[in-house]
């Protein structure tokens, strides 16, 4: 038998992986776009100065959030690595 507060906060968990993953999706969305528009203007698909840029802002954001800046970092350079992979194929 499970307590039923922790079915509670099982389920506020499993709605917040449902809109995690619907970020994603919107972010990847987004990003697809972009990389439309680098393709069109022959520009190269990873822009440096911009990523050094995201990495300080999530750095920042998470320690505002009390999140370990270097996991926050970590997930966003999968994040990216995947976007950047994804403007090379197309």
């Amino acid at each position: 038998m499970t307590h039923p507060e922790l079915q509670t906060l099982r389920s506020v968990i499993d709605a917040i992986d449902a809109d995690i993953v619907s970020l994603l999706s919107r972010r990847f969305r987004t990003t697809e776009s972009i990389g439309r528009l680098k393709a069109k203007g022959s520009l190269q698909p990873v822009d440096p100065d911009r990523e050094a840029a995201q990495f300080v802002r999530i750095r920042e954001l998470a320690q505002t959030n009390d999140i370990n800046p270097e996991m926050a970092v970590a997930v966003f350079r999968i994040i990216i690595d995947e976007v950047v992979r994804n403007h090379r194929v197309a």
